[in-house]
């Protein structure tokens, strides 16, 4: 019964925030938004929070090129790389209606991904992810994709936030005429096993 009801609440919140506006957004309907998406920003300013509220040992992993390095951070650094993780946020009025919500329930993982997408590739964040437990309200996993169109090359950032343990972020930078290069970082502070 309580399953049934959560899925019916999710399908409700699907429904009423599907509707489009067919003119991009510049009418006075998008003015009275009421669609309610994921607080991610949020989420992850909590998190960050409490890394700077706990004396975890942090520590970051750096793989370029097949070449690996580890060291320890302090909350500053640690900051620093997370902000990553909250720009740009698609509760912003400005980008929002740019993004359309897909809820999907997963039988095999026995879990919920709530999905956000854009079309508009002049966007920065082109997807966002959230991983939920089978009751609906447990964060998994965070995941982000990026996307920068430089005069002279592009970059695909791949962001992944797993609550309470660590982050990683995938970069890939592609030069015109060179070779595509690649950096992993991985920022662990509560490593379960």
């Amino acid at each position: 019964m309580e399953k049934s009801c959560f899925v019916f609440i999710l399908f409700t919140l699907l429904f009423l925030s599907c509707k489009n506006n067919p003119d991009g957004g510049s009418s006075k309907a998008n003015e009275n938004d009421t669609t309610k998406f994921f607080q991610v920003h949020q989420f992850l300013e909590g998190q960050i929070k409490e890394v700077n509220a706990t004396p975890f040992f942090i520590y970051k992993i750096d793989i370029r090129n097949d070449k690996k390095d580890s060291t320890a951070i302090n909350t500053n650094f640690f900051n620093q790389l997370s902000q990553q993780f909250l720009s740009p946020d698609i509760n912003d009025e400005k980008i929002k209606q740019y993004y359309t919500e897909t809820i999907f329930e997963d039988q095999t993982t026995k879990g919920f991904t709530i999905s956000y997408s854009t079309k508009n590739k002049e966007l920065e964040l082109q997807n966002v992810d959230i991983l939920l437990n089978e009751d609906g309200q447990t964060v998994k996993r965070i995941l982000l994709r990026k996307y920068f169109n430089y005069p002279d090359s592009s970059a695909i950032e791949q962001l992944s936030w797993k609550p309470g343990e660590s982050f990683q972020v995938n970069r890939s930078v592609q030069k015109q005429g060179d070779n595509e290069t690649s950096l992993q970082t991985t920022v662990v502070w509560n490593k379960k096993s």
